[in-house]
């Protein structure tokens, strides 16, 4: 009896872990997605779509309410309202053709009840990595169809001269 209460109470711990660890990773995909469906619009300007980015990283993260973020890129800088710099941050280089342009970094704004000695779980550092390299490769997208916008009326009038 004893033996099967233990078995049934250590089967309920793995399931409330497992469902734990499942919407943590609801959340990342989440914010992935969110980042995608914000570039998608091709109308929006770079600086509102990476403010909006911004805001999708602190939910993503194990403790959001006491999570702020900051995007800088090319000395511009967009961050969450409740932004402080503390010691426990996270941070992922933003590279553009393989220099680096800026960087995207998620900080908790007070100590909190962390798994393990780090603050941030491999999959949060994961994450704030494919959020960097994705920015990098859009970033590096949109410079391209800028330059090629402003290059068209001088195409125009080589090709008809």
């Amino acid at each position: 009896m004893i033996q099967t209460r233990k078995k049934k109470k250590k089967i309920e711990e793995e399931k409330s872990n497992l469902l734990n660890n499942l919407g943590e990773r609801v959340k990342e995909l989440n914010c992935i997605y969110g980042v995608s469906k914000i570039f998608e619009k091709s109308e929006v300007p770079l600086d509102n779509a990476l403010q909006e980015t911004v805001k999708l990283l602190p939910p993503a993260m194990q403790n959001p309410d006491i999570t702020c973020a900051r995007i800088v890129v090319d000395n511009k800088e967009f961050s969450t309202k409740n932004f402080k710099d503390t010691r426990w941050k996270l941070q992922a280089d933003i590279k553009v053709a393989g220099k680096k342009i800026g960087f995207a970094e998620i900080i908790y704004l007070e100590d909190a009840l962390f798994v393990g000695e780090e603050p941030f779980l491999k999959e949060e550092r994961a994450l704030i990595g494919v959020v960097a390299e994705r920015l990098g490769k859009i970033i590096e997208r949109k410079k391209a169809e800028a330059a090629l916008s402003k290059s068209e009326p001088n195409l125009q009038l080589t090709f008809d001269a």
